[in-house]
């Protein structure tokens, strides 16, 4: 879980971007209000040791804030890490922008596309969703040294109950800290969540990789009644012939809730265009909800192990989910997503996401009702700065943090920025 660091307000006036071109002051101690904190709108790379305001950034995917105040950014298209610290000044930290490698797609750099960002549980060092090196790495950011924690590098779906560093991943989208300190790990494209036990092996906690999606690019659903086959030297499984559909993508999808873990399936988006999404975090029971992006919904796995609907309307049992916007102000459950991505946990227990695809931050109060919080859901584009956040525009929202007591910061993906909201 990202740490709840106290926002130090040490920026509480700041240029903002948006439609008025960045000469308007944003007072981010107004309830209500959306500022810009970082980037200038416009998508590239530029700035470092300058205004965080007036440097570049490329696709930014998530954020994440220290004791001090400072906000780590992932730059995502950038394939870097850097920092804006409390006098609003941005850093290089990591990543030398170049395509980090993997067994499958080898290269210099020490990053490729790099999704979430966490402190581990002592706080002082960073572990990061390596998304396109199939791999999880750590930051020591007093050093800058980067070391991987898990994955060989492999894009495949190799080694559960085996060392970490010699497993393979698949897009590992998002990871998060259980109660007892275990990493957990949505692994993307393999359909599953895993997590790493004390003695550094791995497990699959949730879902199942089956590859079983209509002809041509499957073999279709088992017989009733009929077992998947495993896959010879994975832990994958088909309904087909395994020496003609192994090699395929575990198929998104989906069979229903109420159900225990290790029987759901769920749909991340799979193959080289594949967006990142399906990310995870614990509350303070030991739930772990997760974004089951393409699926179009919400989901929460309990500490007996039973998985459970949170937000969204479900597709039809195999079926395909139809999106949508709809909702608000009545019960998260029968509210219309369309592609969430992140969650966040305030201390209140209201779940904040990004309904990326809508271009909004809705959030889901302990009475279960759904809200949004920031944007104009269904338009996108880039505006509001200085003034009320529901009526601000946003373009892909793929990232959001809660900060104590009353600030989210959102990754404005599509707009190349991150902003901050000043909860009422």
């Amino acid at each position: 879980m990202k740490r709840a660091a106290t926002l130090a307000l040490a920026l509480a006036a700041c240029g903002g971007g948006g439609d008025d071109g960045g000469t308007k002051t944003c007072d981010r101690t107004v309830a209500g209000n959306i500022c810009t904190i970082a980037g200038n709108g416009e998508n590239g790379y530029a700035g470092e040791d300058g205004p965080a305001l007036e440097a570049r950034l490329s696709l930014v995917m998530d954020t994440l804030t220290d004791s001090d105040g400072s906000v780590y950014v992932v730059d995502w298209n950038n394939h870097r890490i850097r920092k804006v610290t409390p006098d609003g000044i941005i850093h290089f930290i990591a990543g030398n922008g170049e395509l980090g490698g993997s067994l499958d797609d080898p290269a210099t750099g020490d990053f490729n596309h790099p999704t979430g960002i966490i402190f581990d549980p002592t706080g002082a060092h960073i572990y990061i969703s390596a998304w396109h090196n199939s791999k999880v790495r750590v930051l020591d950011p007093a050093t800058g040294v980067v070391t991987d924690s898990c994955g060989d590098g492999r894009r495949a779906y190799i080694g559960d109950g085996t060392p970490a560093l010699t497993a393979s991943l698949d897009l590992p989208t998002s990871i998060a800290w259980d109660p007892q300190n275990n990493l957990t790990i949505l692994d993307e494209a393999n359909q599953v969540i895993r997590q790493v036990d004390s003695s550094g092996a791995i497990h699959r906690l949730a879902g199942q990789c089956v590859i079983d999606a209509p002809a041509p690019n499957g073999p279709g659903l088992c017989a009733d009644g009929v077992a998947p086959t495993a896959c010879p030297g994975t832990n994958k499984s088909t309904c087909g012939d395994p020496a003609m559909w192994c090699g395929k993508p575990c198929s998104p999808g989906y069979t229903g809730d109420e159900i225990p873990a290790s029987e759901l399936r769920m749909a991340q988006a799979v193959g080289q265009a594949a967006d990142p999404g399906g990310r995870i975090v614990y509350d303070k029971q030991g739930n772990l909800y997760f974004a089951d992006t393409t699926n179009n919904i919400i989901r929460m796995i309990d500490p007996a192990g039973m998985v459970h609907r949170v937000a969204g309307t479900p597709p039809p049992i195999h079926g395909v989910s139809q999106p949508g916007y709809g909702g608000d102000g009545g019960p998260a459950l029968d509210a219309q997503l369309n592609h969430p991505v992140d969650l966040a946990l305030a201390d209140d227990g209201t779940m904040y996401f990004t309904d990326v695809f809508n271009h909004c931050v809705r959030a889901i109060a302990p009475d279960k009702t759904i809200r949004t919080v920031a944007g104009v859901c269904g338009t996108k584009g880039f505006a509001g700065d200085g003034d009320d956040a529901t009526q601000a525009l946003l373009n892909r929202p793929y990232g959001v943090e809660w900060v104590a007591p009353d600030t989210l910061y959102i990754a404005d993906t599509g707009n190349s920025v991150v902003r901050a909201v000043r909860l009422p």
